[in-house]
C-alpha cells in the first residue's frame, strides 16, 4: 500500500527514517468520497493533498516553512485504518520504505503564503492548497536537508 505522510524538513534529518505517525492512503472511505468517476491516480493525488494539509499543521511548531509529504510503500497489514478520511496509522518507516518526497518550492511567494497560513489566515490556507508540491526522489533527501 502506498501511504503519504505529512512531515517537515526537520523530520528528514533522522538517519533511521520516519517515526510512526498517522498517514493518508487510498482507503475505502476515500474512494467513496471521490465517487465512481475517480480513477486510481486521482485517488492517490487526493491522499497526497490530504497529507500536505497534515504537513501544514506541523509547520505551526516552528519547522522550516515548506510542506513535505513522504510517499512510502508498506505492506497492507502494516497500515491500520484511522477514523478520518483516508487516514491510516503506520509504524516507524526506514528510508528504504520511502519512495519519494513532495515538497513546496522555496520561492518567496510560497514562503509568504505558508507563513500566513501557519498564522491562521483563511485565504492563505486556501491559496497554499493550490500550490503544487515538487517531486524529489528519496535519494535527494540530503539535498532537501541542505535547503532548510
Amino acid at each position: 500500500m502506498r501511504v503519504y505522510l505529512g512531515a517537515t524538513l526537520d523530520d528528514l534529518d533522522s538517519s533511521d527514517g520516519l517515526i510512526a505517525r498517522p498517514a493518508r492512503a487510498v482507503t475505502t472511505s476515500l474512494r467513496q468520497a471521490l465517487g465512481t468517476d475517480a480513477d486510481e491516480e486521482m485517488a492517490e493525488y487526493a491522499a497526497l493533498v490530504l497529507a500536505a494539509e497534515d504537513s501544514l499543521r506541523l509547520l505551526a511548531d516552528g519547522a522550516p516553512l515548506r510542506r513535505v509529504v513522504a510517499a512510502a510503500d508498506v505492506p497492507d497489514t502494516a497500515a491500520t485504518p484511522g477514523e478520518e478520511l483516508a487516514r491510516v496509522h503506520v509504524p516507524d518507516l526506514t528510508w528504504t520504505d520511502v519512495v519519494s518526497f513532495h515538497v513546496d518550492s522555496g520561492e518567496a511567494h510560497v514562503r509568504d503564503l505558508l507563513e500566513r497560513a501557519v498564522a491562521g489566515e483563511a485565504q492563505a490556507i486556501s491559496a497554499v492548497g493550490e500550490e503544487d508540491l515538487l517531486w524529489y526522489d528519496v535519494t535527494e533527501r540530503e539535498t532537501l536537508l541542505g535547503e532548510r
